[in-house]
């Protein structure tokens, strides 16, 4: 027997040994569990497929993986498996600490497999990021008197991942949907999407579980709902003959829902027992260890931080996606938040009163959109306050989303957002929320159709010059001296006439072409009454 077999051989008796002795059962292989009866696996896989490609999770951004020895002994490429006696009695273990409600199926054992074995190298870097992460989830799930378990929700939803999104729109961490979102207080704007904030989405998220909880006095059903909208819950528990158990309803849910839970339960599971699968966290060292979180009341674009103290646009873009444009509004109430690599804290802290006055073309264009629209937006809620009011709707006998609809002067599509509906079937007793009257969400961009340049003239006041000028219409002195024909130093003089370019709405361009065309005929009639009045007087 030659010497490499020997080897070989050597190396398998070591892993079995250590298995037996330091296991509570063998390890063992086993065949890949047939994916007959298994629900929705490839919803799970293709969210965890979706992170080899995104920007957060590449290996860069990581540190490597640990060298110390698993504490079991294990291979570093060795791959555990176990009986489903070692499964149920680990996850009964978990079930006795959480009020939850953990099973042991067929359905949870291949989203274990697709955890452990499929999609381990994820599993590592979800396992590191929870670092940064599970520390707040679990303040705002205790906030709202959710269990703490329910962090592992987001890995389900996301994977971890900030800027995710679903086919359906669904965005962020705990993947809102626009409507449910807006239920919550996150704002979708052009400026911001609160949907990709760690923070205020775990906030939502919290109070969005408790809620569903208060419905159905049930964890599991709160998750199924959570996933496929109350109705549709609902529906299955009618077709259940009434009962409010999750796995008694669980053929009538929808494919996705009913792969939902089980996949939740694994997470749990794997969570707490990755070390029995060989698993070595990877930590997201760029990301624990070198960013820190700055509070900023005041409006910043992010090239203002670029062009002063240096921080990278994309690292700035790619810490704090909820800031769309690359810019910070104003806050209101609560400080908005800014996360940067340490290094600059410094800098910022020393240089902050040059930072906010530092103003380049494109950051004043910016800022007089982001003005515009917060004044659109307060005149809108002012004239429709009282119609904005969020309502309660409890469905009665004969209702259907179209009557509820015409009711509160809505759109059928807005209540099926507003609850997460999956189908338009609503049920007698099912709650509903509304908001009175029809609304559409102000959209201003830098690139929108409704804003346009005009060209108009302005009259020099005294010691004024081509920069102040400039900057009063958020203009680059080079675009305002060639506009005039005029050099960069050149000196203006005052009382004349120059050219200057402001933007401006379509519909404020349709007055002002009204004024100068009623001006130009006003004009016009007065030199006529003139040339009238001197022909006379020759005569």
């Amino acid at each position: 027997m030659n010497t490499p077999h020997l080897k070989t051989i050597f190396k398998i008796f070591t892993v079995a040994f250590f298995a037996v002795q330091l296991l509570a059962s063998p390890v063992f292989a086993v065949e890949l569990p047939s994916d007959k009866g298994l629900i929705a696996k490839s919803t799970v896989s293709d969210i965890l497929d979706s992170l080899v490609n995104a920007t957060y999770f590449k290996d860069e951004y990581f540190n490597a993986p640990s060298t110390a020895a698993n504490k079991f002994g294990f291979p570093s490429n060795f791959v555990p498996q176990y009986n489903d006696s070692t499964y149920a009695a680990r996850i009964a273990t978990l079930n006795s600490k959480t009020p939850i409600g953990f099973v042991y199926n067929n359905q949870v054992k291949g989203f274990i497999r697709t955890y452990v074995v499929e999609r381990r190298s994820m599993t590592a870097k979800m396992l590191g990021l929870s670092k940064i992460y599970f520390p707040l989830f679990e303040e705002k799930l205790d906030d709202a008197n959710v269990p703490l378990e329910m962090k592992y929700l987001a890995i389900v939803e996301s994977g971890l991942n900030p800027t995710a999104v679903s086919p359906a729109g669904a965005k962020g961490l705990w993947q809102f949907m626009y409507g449910t979102g807006k239920m919550y207080g996150l704002e979708s704007t052009s400026f911001v999407e609160d949907r990709y904030d760690p923070y205020k989405a775990t906030v939502a998220a919290s109070r969005h579980l408790k809620d569903l909880y208060n419905i159905y006095g049930d964890w599991l059903l709160a998750l199924a709902a959570y996933n496929c909208g109350p109705g549709n819950v609902n529906k299955a528990i009618r077709k259940a003959g009434g009962v409010k158990d999750y796995w008694a309803i669980w053929d009538y849910l929808p494919a996705e829902t009913r792969g939902y839970v089980p996949a939740f339960i694994a997470v749990n599971y794997i969570m707490s027992y990755y070390q029995e699968h060989n698993i070595r966290p990877v930590e997201p060292g760029y990301l624990y260890h070198d960013i820190d979180t700055l509070r900023i009341s005041r409006s910043l674009a992010f090239e203002q931080l670029t062009a002063t103290i240096g921080v990278p646009a994309a690292d700035l873009q790619f810490l704090n996606p909820q800031y769309k444009l690359g810019i910070m509004p104003p806050a209101v109430g609560a400080a908005n938040i800014l996360r940067i690599p340490k290094k600059y804290v410094a800098p910022f802290q020393q240089r902050e009163n040059e930072i906010y006055a530092y103003k380049s073309a494109k950051t004043i264009e910016r800022e007089e959109l982001l003005a515009r629209m917060n004044n659109k937006r307060e005149a809108s809620v002012s004239q429709n306050s009282d119609n904005k009011a969020e309502k309660t709707h409890v469905v009665v006998e004969g209702e259907t989303l179209g009557s509820i609809a015409r009711l509160y002067r809505v759109y059928i599509s807005q209540l099926i957002a507003w609850n997460n509906l999956k189908d338009p079937d609503v049920t007698p007793g099912q709650k509903l929320i509304v908001f009175g009257g029809a609304e559409k969400e102000v959209v201003v961009s830098s690139d929108e159709p409704s804003v346009k340049k005009v060209i108009q003239r302005y009259k020099v006041r005294r010691k004024e010059t081509l920069f102040s000028i400039a900057k009063q219409y958020g203009m680059s002195v080079e675009r305002l001296a060639a506009l005039n024909n005029l050099g960069k130093n050149k000196s203006l003089v005052t009382g004349s006439r120059i050219k200057v370019e402001k933007m401006v709405t379509v519909k404020e361009k349709q007055s002002l072409s009204k004024k100068t065309s009623y001006g130009t005929k006003k004009s016009k009639a007065k030199k006529s009454k003139r040339a009238r009045s001197s022909r006379s007087r020759r005569r």
